[in-house]
């Protein structure tokens, strides 16, 4: 699964607990870190995203939106 699939993911099995916090790193030269916590169920997910890993992601977003 892809980094925007994980994070789609956590976020549709969490948003009826009610408040999800987001904290993000500052890009580094060749990644970075995402952190969603869902306050209700003390749960979190936690990625470290590389250059290639966001590059596809994005890539491939764009074409799935484009497509519909």
């Amino acid at each position: 699964m892809s980094v925007l699939q994980d994070l789609r993911k956590f976020v549709r099995q969490h948003r009826g607990c009610g408040v999800l916090t987001i904290h993000l790193e500052p890009p580094a030269d060749t990644a970075y870190s995402i952190e969603i916590g869902c306050r209700a169920c003390d749960t979190a997910l936690c990625c470290t995203v590389d250059a290639a890993a966001a590059a596809w992601d994005l890539t491939h977003t764009d074409l799935l939106l484009a497509l519909n």
